[in-house]
């Protein structure tokens, strides 16, 4: 994930949702958020979704300059005491554009910040990308993408 822009003149930010959920980020402990290679932990103060993203308040960071400074970076979250991402999209159905039905998400991946998740389709796995340009919607349990050519 990455901070898109600010929002407002009081130190919000705007988060564009990839692949995650609100309710499956880690509010009580911190997200990263690299400065000269180095993780700083940042807590989130308060968070809303609208309308596939996220405006996210950060602890500390109370003035539209202050946002500013970390709008285009990457977000990085915990990972939780299993070793598994906070986040989990497993077992959601992935739906193209015309509403069908592609199959079931069995896998995440996260390469080298190039996203991909495995669908059974047609009983063979699938890479299929997950980019912010492909995603049409993302439902609680659905995700409908545009699904480039040649891939299915």
């Amino acid at each position: 994930m990455k901070v898109a822009k600010s929002y407002g003149d009081q130190g919000d930010v705007v988060i564009n949702l990839s692949p995650s959920d609100p309710r499956d980020i880690n509010f009580k402990g911190p997200v990263f958020i690299h400065f000269d290679g180095l993780p700083v932990p940042f807590f989130i103060e308060s968070c809303e979704a609208k309308g596939g993203r996220l405006i996210v308040k950060f602890e500390n960071i109370d003035t539209f300059r202050e946002a500013e400074e970390i709008v285009g970076k990457e977000i990085f979250l915990t990972i939780d005491e299993e070793g598994e991402e906070e986040l989990s999209i497993i077992g959601m159905e992935v739906y193209d554009g015309n509403d069908t039905l592609i199959g079931e998400i069995t896998d995440y991946t996260n390469a080298a910040g190039n996203e991909f998740i495995a669908v059974i389709h047609k009983g063979e796995e699938v890479l299929l990308p997950l980019h912010d340009d492909l995603i049409i919607e993302w439902g609680e349990d659905h995700i409908v993408l545009e699904i480039p050519d040649g891939l299915l």
